[in-house]
């Protein structure tokens, strides 16, 4: 499938307040496909929410929304995650940078898995909702 090949997942932060506005936002800014936006909220943190959708066509210097990043999902266990991230988990579970390392991902089901300050953020989601805005035309 074409489209399937052009696809870049995204994930906005947003907040329990402005998240609406910020899905009406991205609508006007991407091209998403199957006009889909999912909201998840932190279960450690309900007023957190984080959008994800895919957009297509997406050049790698395309300017991105405001407070969004490029992530990647395990389909099986829904987890949502940064290839960053990934490899940080990696080197914490292993001690050392491994390409072989097969992840244990039902240990992080319905989870986000960026970044921080320190170390990596394991973000337990739930689904919030489903914007469902209309293709950018």
């Amino acid at each position: 499938m074409q489209d399937f090949d052009n696809r870049q997942l995204l994930c906005t932060f947003s907040n329990n307040k402005d998240f609406r506005q910020h899905a009406e936002e991205i609508k006007k800014f991407y091209e998403i496909y199957s006009s889909r936006v999912f909201a998840f909220s932190n279960i450690k943190n309900p007023k957190e929410i984080y959008l994800t959708y895919n957009v297509l066509n997406m050049r790698k210097d395309a300017p991105k929304f405001p407070n969004t990043i490029l992530i990647h999902r395990k389909k099986q266990t829904n987890t949502l995650y940064t290839l960053n991230a990934m490899n940080r988990l990696i080197e914490e579970e292993t001690g050392q940078a491994d390409k072989t390392y097969i992840v244990n991902w039902k240990l992080y089901e319905n989870s986000l898995i960026i970044t921080g300050d320190v170390s990596i953020r394991i973000i337990p989601l739930k689904i919030h909702s489903e914007c469902s805005p209309t293709l950018k035309g």
